[in-house]
């Protein structure tokens, strides 16, 4: 009956159409133009903001955020495997919908003076 378990996971995979890997942005470098996307079996492949290629809502490297649910696809460079597109899917968990707003500031914003 194990084989069922793996079934169930199925249909959590198949809310995205598209064809990208699944992963999670597991650290960002910005002092040195890098990050680390956590692939599906736990393998983080590296990526450079130089040379990716950003699509969906993150328009610029400033954009993706550590914990970051997102789409990737790989390719072979002069320095090994690396993480060559990465795909940013709509957070339904941002209540104003604005990436640009500060998280930390507005949490303050919202208790009594």
């Amino acid at each position: 009956m194990s084989d069922v378990s793996t079934l169930d996971e199925a249909p959590e995979n198949a809310e995205r159409k598209d064809l990208f890997h699944q992963g999670i942005i597991s650290k960002l470098f910005p002092s040195n133009n890098m990050g680390l996307v956590r692939t599906e079996n736990g393998r983080e492949v590296p990526f450079s903001f130089e040379f990716v290629i950003l699509l969906g809502e993150a328009k610029k490297p400033n954009d993706l955020r550590e914990g970051q649910e997102v789409g990737y696809d790989l390719g072979w460079t002069s320095k090994g495997l690396r993480v060559t597109k990465i795909k940013v899917y709509s957070s339904p968990t941002s209540p104003t919908g604005d990436p640009h707003s500060e998280g930390e500031g507005s949490q303050g914003q919202d208790l009594p003076s």
